[in-house]
């Protein structure tokens, strides 16, 4: 009789085990498909999530950092994260040129109180290479293109003018970098960076001729072909201008009267 009590209370204890171990199983899953059902259900809630395009940095850009679009990329941000300072992407324009006044990680969203358009006094000076200066000149000795520039711009300038009766347009300096572009009290001036012989050029030009700014791709660097034809009536196939046929000056007295011209085929 005790044998046989004692071996249900093990036979007990062994199922009582099992029933346990099988509830554990159970409960872990449970718990899993929980899991997993809370978290489809948290991806179908962002995918319903709209988002929005905000400008963010390209890379890590430090304060101090004159906006340019190679700074810039656009990404895609749940509108609910999206900071209301945050910059859409069509509102490029209204940025570059600003200077950063906080440092902005690798694709953080570019905000409008990070930036500011007063730069501080080092800054101009700090993106002179070595050998430059600042030529600061007025827009409209660029022409119309003057008001259109912008901080980073490249820029060539043509300087036409009289050449031994003729009207000639040369390159005269190329691919200038526009440096600032600032309006005071309603004139227009546009600061460049020049070597000091580009800047007495570019005197030289204003005050002899005619100046014409063409606008060129920040990345081009290359050079306008000094030999291309400069003067309208080469530009358009017409022959120069003929040279006068060979003569002799008849002097009268002191004075010279005519011109008389001899065959050279005659004795």
């Amino acid at each position: 009789m005790k044998a046989w009590i004692i071996g249900g209370a093990a036979r007990l204890r062994r199922t009582g085990v099992y029933g346990l171990a099988l509830l554990a199983g159970l409960v872990a899953a449970w718990a899993v498909r929980e899991h997993v059902q809370q978290r489809v259900q948290a991806l179908e809630a962002e995918a319903r999530t709209p988002v929005v395009s905000r400008l963010v940095a390209a890379y890590d850009l430090p304060a101090g950092t004159l906006l340019e679009e190679v700074h810039l990329a656009v990404r895609q941000i749940p509108q609910p994260w999206a900071p209301g300072t945050s910059v859409d992407p069509m509102d490029l324009g209204s940025v570059l040129g600003a200077t950063l006044i906080a440092d902005v990680a690798h694709g953080e969203p570019l905000l409008r109180s990070f930036m500011t358009f007063t730069a501080p006094a080092p800054s101009l000076a700090s993106r002179l290479r070595a050998g430059q200066r600042a030529l600061t000149v007025a827009a409209t000795d660029l022409g119309g293109l003057g008001s259109m520039l912008r901080a980073g711009d490249a820029i060539d300038i043509y300087v036409t003018f009289n050449h031994r009766q003729r009207e000639v347009t040369v390159a005269m300096l190329q691919g200038m970098r526009v440096l600032t572009v600032a309006d005071t009290d309603g004139a227009g001036n546009i600061t460049l960076a020049a070597t000091p012989e580009e800047a007495m050029r570019f005197i030289a030009a204003r005050q002899a001729g005619e100046l014409t700014a063409m606008l060129r791709h920040r990345d081009d660097a290359s050079p306008v072909n000094p030999s291309t034809q400069s003067d309208l009536a080469s530009l358009v196939g017409l022959d120069p201008d003929p040279k006068p046929a060979p003569g002799v000056a008849i002097l009268y007295g002191d004075r010279l009267d005519a011109r008389a011209s001899f065959d050279t085929e005659r004795p």
